[in-house]
């Protein structure tokens, strides 16, 4: 790997990485605004795909002396009709909404915000007349902005782990500007459709996002939020899909309304629920929207008639601990604990359970993980760590990652040591004692949902003591890499402030202390001991009669006849990888690398 400046590696959801900024590489030629050759947008609405970095037109045949400054510095069409536009000093996002050959109207929601007129594109330059209802009216001259391409390709030539096998990333396409390169991004104006083309196929999982600041509050379990935990699953012989209630969020809107787990939807704002639009109906900007409840009748999917009314809560922070409890039967001190995220920030939380779990002495410990789909690999290790207590210092888990950086690594394994591995421990973070159980045996209830973090506490457990798995299979992601890679433009690790574009790439096969990692497929339980999540019969959460709890609770007490396992008649099957699941099934860690000198 040539490279002539310092390279960090920053890992913060699996790992964060810099590049320094080099040159950007753009068109030098201006256009001039011509009203009487517009590009036709109607015809072509590709022309204007991109990022378009702004300046002001000043010429006085395109601007009135009463025009208000928009201050516009850029703004990026994507080709789902959403745009992005900096200006007056901050940055909205919306949709666009092409109404003629060379205009096109602005809006978030439904309200038209403003509008962009006189388009004409020629090649890698733009112009246009730019009005914001009720604020500024200007007219730009923009060019096409290409150092996000730049920063997505060196990051992924360096770190992706099948940058061998993706031709678009060899090294022979080196350096940047080469006519190969100029040649590669000339079909992908767009970042994120740049950044899908340099996938490898088998790649279910790394994403570019625009606002790194999502993928920021994500980490510390902050969204938008109206507090209803749901699965979504297709139904029926065309695109139908449903939602299942899996749980409420404490302090919530939801809470406060007449919705419980288990309760199925199948409708939003009178909407049948499918395919196509489940995406922007449950997961847009909107911040309110109603829930079209729906109940099983003679084996069939009919609306009852309730409609729930739900507001999503900005910047609400959820608390992963959704229940910790101990069960006594005979001569048994059984702790469970249902964990649905290994968040930022509630480690100590965790700790204090596991002192409660200490202090009354249990000594069978069920481990819910049913709905975590991931999170930071350091909160990963400490819990398994509060399980155990006895293996200190050795290995939990391994990153194997792709040739060039194995080589580099290895080059010092002493000094890079923690990029090569993680180890037990016992102490947090902020150097509290971890309380340990010092267990040498484990259930975790698992299902399709258990993705990442989870996968990795119950692959880096298996080696040490008796991990008995409950539940369903989990969903299978052996991979990881970074939930933010940054484009740095120093080595103080100074984010660009053209952009706030961060990619998420997968760099490394998580593998445990005996090197297994190939459980793409997912880590299954024994057959006795498999059960899915039945729409009938969901139960309540934590109760000793829910099923999969149940199951556990039966193998433990060695009574087969204690508590009644039904078959599911609706087996909670066909889910679908949501956005919220998509962005929670992460394998991060939020500790620093050295600088790397990629020689």
């Amino acid at each position: 790997m040539k490279h002539s400046h310092y390279t960090f590696i920053y890992l913060i959801f699996f790992l964060w990485a810099s590049c320094s900024k080099d040159k950007d590489i753009t068109n030098e030629n201006e256009a001039e605004l011509n009203v009487n050759n517009v590009s036709n947008i109607s015809e072509n609405p590709g022309l204007i795909l991109g990022s378009w970095n702004l300046n002001k037109n000043n010429s006085s045949q395109n601007s009135d002396k009463s025009d208000t400054d928009c201050k516009a510095i850029n703004i990026h069409f994507l080709e789902d009709n959403a745009f992005y536009l900096s200006y007056l000093e901050k940055r909205i996002k919306g949709k666009y909404e092409i109404i003629n050959s060379d205009s096109l109207n602005l809006l978030i929601g439904s309200d038209i915000i403003g509008n962009v007129s006189k388009i004409d594109v020629t090649e890698n330059t733009i112009s246009f007349l730019l009005e914001i209802n009720n604020e500024c009216k200007q007219s730009y001259t923009g060019e096409k902005y290409f150092r996000i391409h730049q920063f997505i390709w060196e990051i992924l030539n360096d770190y992706y782990l099948w940058q061998e096998e993706v031709p678009n990333l060899s090294d022979d396409i080196k350096p940047v500007g080469s006519a190969k390169y100029k040649e590669l991004i000339e079909s992908y104006p767009e970042p994120e459709a740049f950044f899908e083309s340099l996938k490898h196929q088998d790649d279910k999982y790394s994403s570019i996002s625009s606002n790194y600041e999502d993928i920021e509050n994500s980490i510390k379990g902050i969204d938008a939020n109206n507090g209803l935990e749901f699965i979504l699953s297709r139904y029926g012989s065309d695109d139908s899909i449903l939602g299942v209630v899996t749980y409420i969020l404490e302090g919530s809107d939801a809470a406060t309304k007449d919705i419980k787990r288990g309760d199925i939807f199948t409708g939003v704002d009178g909407q049948k629920l499918n395919l196509s639009n489940y995406r922007e109906l449950l997961f847009g900007d909107n911040l309110n929207y109603t829930l079209n409840m729906a109940e099983l009748s003679n084996n069939l999917l009919v609306p009852n008639g309730k409609n729930i009314e739900l507001t999503k809560t900005e910047e609400f922070q959820s608390n992963p601990i959704q229940i910790n409890k101990i069960i006594e039967s005979g001569d048994k001190k059984i702790g469970y604990l249902m964990y649905n995220q290994f968040a930022d920030g509630f480690d100590d939380d965790l700790n204090d359970v596991f002192s409660d779990f200490q202090s009354n002495q249990i000594n069978e410990l069920i481990l819910d993980l049913r709905y975590n789909g991931g999170g930071l690999v350091r909160s990963a290790v400490n819990l398994a760590g509060m399980i155990t207590g006895q293996f200190n210092g050795e290995v939990f888990a391994k990153y194997l990652w792709n040739r060039k950086l194995t080589a580099y690594f290895n080059s010092d394994p002493e000094s890079f040591s923690d990029n090569l591995r993680v180890n037990f421990t016992d102490k947090l973070d902020d150097g509290a004692a971890i309380n340990s159980l010092n267990l040498n045996q484990v259930y975790i209830i698992t299902s399709g949902r258990s993705a990442s973090a989870s996968e990795l506490v119950v692959n880096g457990l298996s080696p040490y003591i008796n991990v008995i798995q409950v539940g369903d299979n989990t969903y299978g992601k052996n991979v990881g890499g970074p939930a933010a890679l940054y484009d740095y433009i120093d080595n103080n690790r100074t984010k660009n402030p053209d952009h706030t574009y961060a990619i998420s790439c997968m760099t490394f096969y998580s593998a445990n202390s005996q090197d297994f990692y190939n459980y793409a497929d997912g880590l299954a339980p024994q057959e006795e001991l498999k059960l899915t999540e039945d729409l009938t019969n969901m139960g309540t959460l934590g109760e000793s009669s829910e099923p999969l709890l149940a199951l556990a609770l039966n193998h433990i007490i060695q009574e087969s006849s204690r508590y009644k396992i039904k078959k599911p008649l609706f087996p909670l099957e066909n889910m679908i990888d949501d956005p919220k699941f998509i962005q929670k099934r992460s394998l991060s860690t939020l500790k620093d690398f050295p600088p790397l000198k990629l020689n």
